[in-house]
């Protein structure tokens, strides 16, 4: 059985955040304690990617994939410094530890209507690509969106190989 599938090619900027030590975090909760903290995280990553420009392609667990159009690099940014802000003041109202880690890659994907829901997706090599670039708490990005920053904007971030990422120091 082959599934029909309308998609597009198209470069975009892909954005991957999750919650950075989030089992031992939340270990001591229980079911509805868990489920308003991320509930609490969709809603403020929605708020803040929308505010960004940017779009939000899926929620899983404690992840969220977003994606930008490719020239708002610096937008991405701008969001993620501001979600994890979000984050840590949420940790601070429960008492919790939490951080939260991303990771930004710039490529050529697949987008379109997927599955029987037709719910919006993005897939490929790009999309596997920002989940490789490591974990943890911190930002780290891609050689394609290092290069679209402004020189004023690079100074903060140190080249990790193989692949080069980019981490920012703080």
């Amino acid at each position: 059985m082959t599934a029909s599938v309308d998609v597009r090619e198209r470069q975009l900027a892909i954005v991957l955040v999750d919650l950075a030590r989030f089992t031992q975090a939340v270990a001591g909760l229980d079911l509805r304690g868990l489920a308003s903290i991320v509930g609490a995280f969709y809603l403020a990553a929605d708020e803040v990617v929308s505010h960004h420009g940017g779009q939000v392609a899926k929620f899983v667990g404690d992840g969220c994939l977003a994606v930008f159009e490719p020239d708002e690099v610096l937008r991405a940014l701008d969001a993620i410094e501001e979600l994890r802000s979000r984050v840590k003041a949420l940790g601070a109202e429960h008492d919790l530890d939490l951080d939260m880690g991303a990771n930004v890659h710039v490529s050529t994907v697949a987008e379109g209507a997927f599955g029987l829901g037709g719910a919006y997706e993005i897939v490929g090599m790009g999309v596997i690509h920002v989940f490789r670039m490591g974990g943890g708490a911190g930002t780290r990005i891609s050689e394609p969106v290092y290069r679209r920053l402004p020189s004023a904007r690079r100074s903060p971030w140190r080249k990790h190989q193989p692949p080069a990422v980019y981490a920012r120091e703080h």
